[in-house]
């Protein structure tokens, strides 16, 4: 098998990361790296203005909010190992040229806006102690306009698109058959 790597992109809470950590499972550690863009966030984020209601808000879902040059350093250095397959898993990873082309199989996890909301409620109220309010407000002031902008419209780039409101069993393993097979 040769190395092959795969761009995995949707939405917040569309569940990449969830996909991502499944498939992984399959594989033992040194054949698989997974590079996580969210890991790529910089310290200083880039403003928007709300479109809804003129507040300012951090723009986490800029393509300036994340350090996409060191990402292809890593993804360049995850090359030169003996893993057979790279995942690139993010939100925006589709939206950025050079990474775009790099990418040998692009999947899209596609999931309606009202359960991508309630996953982001859920996750940012466990893992960063965040009010309901507030994850609410930012995802409807902000964070929605700027995902359709830069990752939603992406989809058309996907060569694959799963549906992130099922079980992933049989996308998940689709994708080891096809992997597998080529």
């Amino acid at each position: 098998m040769e190395q092959i790597i795969i761009g995995v992109s949707g939405g917040s809470g569309s569940g990449k990361s969830f996909f991502c950590k499944q498939f992984v499972k399959l594989y033992k550690k040194n054949e698989v790296i997974l590079i996580c863009a969210d890991r790529y966030f910089k310290n200083k984020l880039p403003k928007m203005i709300s479109p809804l209601t003129q507040r300012e808000y951090d723009d986490w879902n800029s393509l300036e909010s994340v350090d996409y040059d060191a990402l292809l350093v890593d993804l360049k250095k995850a090359t030169k190992t003996s893993a057979k397959i790279i995942i690139v898993e993010g939100v925006n990873i589709f939206s950025i040229n050079k990474l775009r082309e790099i990418l040998q199989l692009k999947i899209f996890i596609d999931t309606d806006i009202e359960l991508r909301l309630y996953r982001r409620i859920k996750r940012n109220m466990k893992e960063f102690n965040m009010k309901m309010d507030d994850i609410a407000t930012y995802f409807i002031e902000s964070a929605k306009y700027q995902e359709e902008k830069y990752s939603i419209s992406t989809k058309i780039y996907a060569d694959i698109i799963f549906n992130g409101a099922k079980n992933f069993d049989i996308p998940i393993h689709f994708l080891d058959s096809y992997i597998k097979n080529i």
